[in-house]
C-alpha cells in the first residue's frame, strides 16, 4: 500500500487502561497507543509539529509522504501517565488541545451521552507538558457546539480561551481545534482574526500545498482501529468508518424528515 501525498495529522482523545463506556470509540488502551507509536517509528515516519505541517501547506517545506503529526483533544489527565512517556521514548512531539475553563475538572460535554466522567489535566499538568517540549493549543473555553452560538459568544470561546491559556502558562497559543469538529464561516473567520496560526478540523485526509490553514485535516484514531486500519489511515489519510458515517448522515435526511443530531 503506497503512502499518498500530504502530511497526515492524527487525532486522539483519551488513552486509558479502561477506555470503555458509551463513547468507547474515542479511547485507546495504553498498550494499543504504544503499539501505534512503535509502528510509526519502525515504519520510518517523521513526526512533525503543527507549525511544520503549515510550512508544508504553504510551500516552505518540501512534502514527504512518510510524515505525520500527532494531536490530542480535550486535555485528559491520563495523557500525563499514558501518552507523554511513550512520546518521549520515541522522541515524538505532539500538540495537546485544552478546554481552558474546564482545567482540573471532567469532560462534562460527554455527560449528555451517558458516558462516565473522565478527569482533565490541571494547569500544573499542562505546564509540565510544555516544559517537556509539547505544544499546547486551544479547544475553546467550554467545548460547546460553536455553530449554535452567537458571534459574541463564539468569539469568547475562541479568543477568550487563547488569552486564558497564554495568561496561565506564559507561552503563545498558535493552534485551535474546533470542538466536536464543527465550524462554519464565522468560526473560521474568528479563529483567523484572534491571532491563531492555524486550526484543526475533523475532516479526514492529508494536508498538502494549498490546504486551508484553518481547516487542517485530521484522521481520528479510535478504539476499533486494528493494526491494518491504523496503517491505512497513516498512509492514506482516509477513514472508511468516518466516510461511512458521513455518507449515512448525508443520506438520512432524504429518507427521514426532520432535524438530525450531531455526534460528539
Amino acid at each position: 500500500m503506497p503512502d499518498t501525498a500530504g502530511v497526515k495529522v492524527l487525532v486522539y482523545h483519551w488513552v486509558d487502561p479502561d477506555p470503555g463506556g458509551r463513547l468507547r470509540e474515542w479511547g485507546l488502551t495504553p498498550e494499543a497507543f504504544e503499539a501505534q507509536m512503535r509502528a510509526l517509528a519502525e515504519g520510518g515516519y517523521q513526526v512533525l509539529s503543527l507549525q511544520e505541517v503549515l510550512e508544508v501547506v504553504q510551500g516552505e517545506r518540501p512534502p514527504s509522504p512518510k510524515t505525520v503529526a500527532l494531536t490530542f483533544d480535550d486535555g485528559y489527565r491520563g495523557h500525563l501517565d499514558h501518552v507523554l512517556p511513550v512520546l518521549e521514548r520515541f522522541r515524538f512531539r505532539a500538540t495537546f488541545f485544552l478546554v481552558s475553563d474546564r482545567m482540573g475538572g471532567t469532560n462534562t460535554w460527554d455527560a449528555r451521552h451517558g458516558d462516565r466522567p473522565r478527569s482533565l489535566m490541571g494547569w500544573n499538568d499542562a505546564a509540565a507538558l510544555a516544559a517537556r517540549g509539547m505544544e499546547l493549543g486551544s479547544h475553546s473555553r467550554t467545548h460547546p457546539f460553536l455553530t449554535n452560538l452567537s458571534e459574541s459568544e463564539m468569539e469568547n470561546e475562541i479568543r477568550g480561551s487563547k488569552e486564558t491559556i497564554e495568561d496561565r502558562l506564559g507561552g503563545p497559543v498558535r493552534f485551535f481545534s474546533y470542538p466536536h469538529g464543527l465550524l462554519d464561516s464565522r468560526c473560521r473567520r474568528l479563529v483567523a482574526s484572534s491571532g491563531y496560526t492555524g486550526a484543526c478540523s475533523s475532516q479526514f485526509g492529508g494536508n498538502d500545498l494549498g490546504t486551508d490553514l484553518f481547516q487542517l485535516r485530521r484522521s481520528q484514531i479510535t478504539y476499533y482501529d486494528t493494526a491494518w486500519s491504523f496503517t491505512f489511515k497513516v498512509r492514506t489519510g482516509f477513514s472508511i468508518r468516518e466516510w461511512t458515517r458521513t455518507r449515512v448522515a448525508e443520506l438520512l435526511p432524504r429518507f427521514v424528515p426532520g432535524p438530525r443530531g450531531v455526534a460528539s
